[in-house]
């Protein structure tokens, strides 16, 4: 991971180089010379990071090139926080001179130049023992032992292995048939290296219905270093066999053009079926597309790929489809483990438990299972065996086994290709524990910490992340755990195997150490410390704290982390560079004060400790930009948080804000603070003035605030998340009509009185998410709500006090979760034909003069759940099985009927 180290390092050089400071400091020169040296040495880079695992030379030299970047940086940083400062106008060049001469800082100066002199001399060093490594035709090489045709050994499994795919293999087969006139389809199967995107395709292309109905079939293997002529020669060779034709006397010299002439010659007017099998970037289908006949003969072309990008962009043209493959199913995944093997369809019993074991740990990934499987194989079934296997893949899976290496080989591929920036967004997931969630809101607020993201024209920090993060998906190296109704991501898993071998990574390149109670110790280079389970002993660790760029706590078991040991862990004698400090889940009551000595600081996570204040000496932290004080007892910030003018995300459980919000002028995130006016500040005006705000919660709110309040809010273009919540009984106005509508938001959440539904709401063309909490307004509020394009979860409690709603044919066409709660008044609900088409779950609670069943519930052909509690007992009665109303909702996958006594 040299490259991305050092491609993140001339980011922070080519700042460095720009600032007045560094010129006055004596390092530009220094600096740019560094700079040039490494920017020498980006290519060849990019090719020993894939080769060091093979190559013991190449893996030193990376490891060299990769502690010189590490240590630059270390120095950048630090001049940068003892003399960096933000230019104030006409005397910076005196306040700047004054900082360098003061006899404080001269000793650090020469200290810190000094070190960066050394840095250079070694790189001028290093440049004479760097490897000769080989150059890439595509610019990206990734070199792991592979074939002219392909990444190593992983070649087509056998029949065994279509386990579980057996009704993809069909659903596959009538996608290619179709009708023998229709136009030219391509069709992309895509998924995570492993999955068997390859081994469905092949049984499916070398299925007798395939071959009966394609006059000529061609299978081509695209290798990462690939030529277009290369993959047409191997096209015409299949091609002219099937034929009986003979190849052209001049056929090794064709060009690109004679070759595709060929091709089209021989399947011109034939239905033919072309496989291009791991296809890994966008120039393989762009080089490649335009060489086939496009006539309507009922010809297809299917692609495999790790890329769903691809895969879309390949089928787009031609109205083709794209076939995700899902993981296999715990039973399917048995059955295939079992097969390979014991060959056959169970496990020796005094095995049954340690295989299971091991089989959970491939995931459903049926290339992890077939291969941990071929291992197992030569075995027996000798439980000493089997007890130390286990015990290899708990240990990240090493072992010296070729087939393992493979495995990990292939899987590392997909790491290999992405682009440096992902790389280290990518080698994060190994942070979280094994099998864990993972909040996506909190990783992206995480990478934007550490500096792994920048904005990027209009696109701001977090647009840029989740761009970043939709293509690691799109990638298939992360899973998405959990979506919202409306399609939003919320959690993330990584796959074990992955995990393990990002694990493995992080620890040999310093990336992180995970601390698990089991080891003390970590590098002295150790950029990231990661704490699973803390105890006592870390404290005595003698390694040094001065690299650590985030120290992270994550609390399986609930311990208290009592103030003074954190004072230890942060105890230093001059310096720690820490960016990154969660210590969300710890129960800690008192922030020590060593904490505010951390200037570099800029995440600063207490969510769900038992902090009851903040000190004052949070002002010292000049660089936090993310404070989270979420379920702790903090109900008032000190004035000092007003100064920490780089402060982009302030959230809180309802707090009082006595210092003049407005002046925090990056925030962009601003959640439940108090309305109420403190020492003589007025928040709800003050909030128009954060122009970049993006997500706001108010509480508190009076009606005397409404009309400063809607001013405010059409002020603000870029939100995309409101909460507002009424004081006690008061009444939430908002009725006021808004100049500019923020088109942007997608999430709403009202909650306090209205005196009617406001009209703006039917203009949010992009809100996704409301929730209408103790609204009480007489008129239905369906009819502002119906038409909303991208609706698709509505929460409504005690929002409505008459005694009908009607769905209407055409409207709310993306609504997916409904839940109507407490609506006293309520007698029926109708649904006509053609409403709510989406509609997945329903919930009906508390409506105690609810009579009846939605009427036309029938029509809801996608609702998957629905749940009753506490209706009144008449109707309750009629919901059980043998009820009159159960046949209405028997055909409902889900049904929960809770009745709580009140």
């Amino acid at each position: 991971m040299a490259e991305a180290a050092v491609e993140f390092l001339l980011d922070k050089l080519s700042a460095v180089i720009s600032e007045e400071w560094s010129l006055l400091g004596g390092i530009k020169e220094d600096a740019e010379y560094i700079m040039n040296a490494l920017s020498r040495l980006r290519a060849a880079l990019r090719v020993a990071d894939e080769r060091e695992e093979m190559d013991p030379q190449v893996k030193a030299w990376v490891k060299i090139v990769r502690e010189l970047a590490y240590d630059t940086e270390d120095v950048l940083d630090e001049f940068q926080i003892r003399f960096g400062g933000r230019h104030t106008g006409r005397g910076f060049f005196t306040k700047m001179k004054n900082k360098f001469t003061s006899a404080k800082n001269l000793r650090a100066q020469h200290r810190l130049a000094l070190a960066l002199q050394k840095i250079k001399a070694r790189i001028s060093e290093n440049s004479q023992y760097q490897p000769i490594l080989p150059t890439s035709t595509t610019g990206t090489v990734h070199n792991h032992n592979q074939q002219l045709h392909g990444r190593g050994d992983t070649s087509v499994p056998e029949e065994s292995d279509l386990v579980g795919f057996e009704n993809s293999k069909q659903s596959l087969i009538q996608l290619l048939v179709g009708a023998i006139d229709d136009d030219l389809r391509v069709h992309s199967v895509v998924g995570m290296g492993g999955l068997g995107k390859t081994t469905l395709v092949k049984k499916a292309y070398d299925d007798a219905q395939i071959i009966k109905h394609f006059q000529h079939r061609v299978w081509v293997t695209v290798s990462e270093t690939f030529k277009i002529e290369e993959l047409l020669k191997d096209a015409i060779k299949q091609l002219v066999k099937q034929t009986n034709q003979q190849l052209p006397q001049d056929f090794e010299t064709m060009g690109f053009s004679q070759l595709k002439d060929f091709v089209i010659s021989i399947l011109s007017e034939q239905r033919y079926i072309i496989v291009l099998d791991d296809v890994w970037s966008f120039v393989v289908w762009d080089a490649i597309k335009y060489a086939f006949p496009r006539q309507k003969f009922g010809s297809r072309i299917v692609i495999t790929t790790r890329n769903s990008d691809i895969g879309r962009d390949a089928c787009h043209e031609t109205k083709g489809d794209v076939y995700e493959l899902k993981l296999l199913s715990k039973e399917d995944s048995w059955e295939l483990f079992c097969k390979k093997t014991f060959l056959s369809d169970s496990c020796p019993p005094h095995l049954v438990k340690i295989a299971e074991d091991i089989v959970n740990r491939c995931g459903g990934l049926p290339l992890a299972i077939v291969v941990i499987a071929g291992i197992l194989a030569t075995k027996g079934e000798d439980i000493a065996e089997w007890k130390s296997f286990q015990n290899g893949v708990n240990l990240q899976l090493k072992t010296n086994d070729c087939r393992m290496e493979n495995l990990k080989n292939l899987l590392s591929l997909s790491y290999y290709d992405l682009p440096y920036h992902l790389k280290y967004c990518f080698l994060y997931f190994s942070i979280y524990p094994e099998d864990a969630k993972i909040e996506k809101n909190r990783l992206i607020r995480l990478w934007i910490a550490e500096g792994f993201v920048q904005e990027n024209g209009d696109q701001v920090k977090e647009e840029v992340a989740e761009a970043y993060l939709n293509q690691l998906i799109h990638r298939n190296l992360i899973q998405i755990a959990e979506k919202s109704y409306a399609g939003k991501i919320i959690g993330l898993r990584v796959h074990d195997i992955l995990r393990e071998i990002i694990l493995s990574k992080a620890l040999e390149q310093n990336f992180a150490v995970i601390l698990t109670g089991q080891n003390k110790e970590w590098s002295d280079k150790c950029r990231r410390l990661i704490i699973h389970r803390f105890d006592d002993d870390i404290l005595k660790s003698t390694s040094s704290k001065s690299h650590i760029r985030s120290l992270q706590f994550y609390n399986d078991n609930d311990e208290v982390l009592v103030s003074s040991s954190l004072s230890k862990l942060l105890s230093f004698d001059y310096y720690i560079p820490l960016k990154v400090l969660d210590l969300s889940y710890t129960r800690l009551v008192k922030v020590p004060k060593e904490v505010f000595k951390l200037l570099h600081l800029k995440y600063l996570n207490l969510r769900d400790t038992g902090l009851r204040n903040v000190p004052k000496s949070i002002q010292a932290l000049q660089n936090l930009e993310i404070l989270d004080l979420k379920h702790t007892f903090v109900s008032k910030l000190p004035v000092e948080i007003g100064k920490l003018h780089k402060l982009r995300h302030l959230t809180a459980d309802g707090f009082y804000a006595p210092f003049e919000i407005g002046r925090l002028l990056f925030l962009q995130k601003l959640y439940n603070i108090r309305a109420k006016k403190t020492n003589g500040v007025k928040v709800v005006s003050e909030i128009g003035n954060l122009a970049q705000l993006r997500k706001l919660g108010v509480v508190d709110l009076r009606q005397e605030d409404g009309k400063e309040l809607c001013s405010s809010i059409e002020k603000l273009t870029n939100l995309i998340s409101l909460k507002l919540v009424a004081d006690g009984k008061d009444i939430l106005d908002i009725q006021h009509s808004l100049s500019t509508i923020p088109h942007c938001l997608r999430t709403l959440k009202l909650d306090g009185r209205l005196e009617s539904i406001p009209q703006w709401l039917s203009s949010l063309v992009s809100l996704t998410k409301l929730e209408l909490r103790n609204s009480c307004v007489l008129e239905d509020p369906l009819l502002l709500l119906q038409d909303l394009p991208m609706l698709a979860h509505l929460l409504l409690i005690e929002s409505y006090e008459g005694e009908g709603l009607c769905f209407k044919a055409g409207k709310f066409p993306k609504l997916k979760f409904l839940n109507i709660n407490s609506f006293t008044a309520l007698k029926w609900i109708m649904v006509e034909e053609g409403a709510i088409p989406l509609l997945e779950e329903l919930g009906l609670v508390n409506c105690k003069l609810l009579e009846q069943v939605p009427l036309g519930i029938q029509h809801l052909s996608k609702l998957n759940s629905i749940q009753f509690t506490s209706l009144n007992d008449k109707l309750m009665l009629t919901l059980e099985p043998n009820g009159e109303n159960y046949t209405k909702i028997s055909h409902i996958p889900h049904i929960e009927i809770i009745n709580i006594k009140l």
